[in-house]
């Protein structure tokens, strides 16, 4: 699907349910069992009353692109250096949460070599799950249209 390269996670107790999620291809994210906010990223508690009865709530995947940057450094080694340029998006979700994550798919056909991925504020977009090194990262391109 893309050639993408990315670091392999590290899952917590409080992030192993996102990530399994992740590999069966679904964006699950924690609500507070006592205030009802859902929120992105999971942690042990809740961020608005710091309740710890979490559950999970598979989301649409949606959204739209609150703001973005294209990377053009490989701040995390050489190995990152064929990603280059690589877009990071904030991605307003459906659903409510803010996520930060990465756009793949169309680059800017106008420029010779690699391109970052086109993208404006507000763009609607969609979660893909492409697998790398093993495991499925939720990812986002822009929603078909039409």
């Amino acid at each position: 699907m893309f050639d993408l390269f990315a670091t392999p996670p590290e899952p917590t107790e409080a992030s192993a349910p996102f990530w399994a999620g992740c590999d069966r291809q679904e964006l699950l994210f924690p609500r507070c069992g006592s205030c009802g906010h859902l929120f992105y990223y999971p942690r042990r508690h809740c961020p608005r009353c710091s309740g710890s009865a979490l559950g999970w709530q598979r989301l649409s995947g949606r959204g739209t692109v609150f703001s973005f940057t294209h990377v053009a450094v490989a701040f995390q080694g050489a190995e990152w250096e064929g990603q280059l340029p690589y877009t990071v998006v904030l991605v307003d979700l459906a659903e409510g949460p803010r996520m930060l994550s990465r756009l793949v798919g169309r680059s800017d056909s106008r420029t010779e070599g690699p391109a970052p991925v086109e993208v404006r504020s507000g763009d609607a977009v969609t979660v893909v799950f492409p697998q790398i090194v093993g495991r499925r990262f939720p990812f986002f391109e822009h929603a078909a249209t039409g």
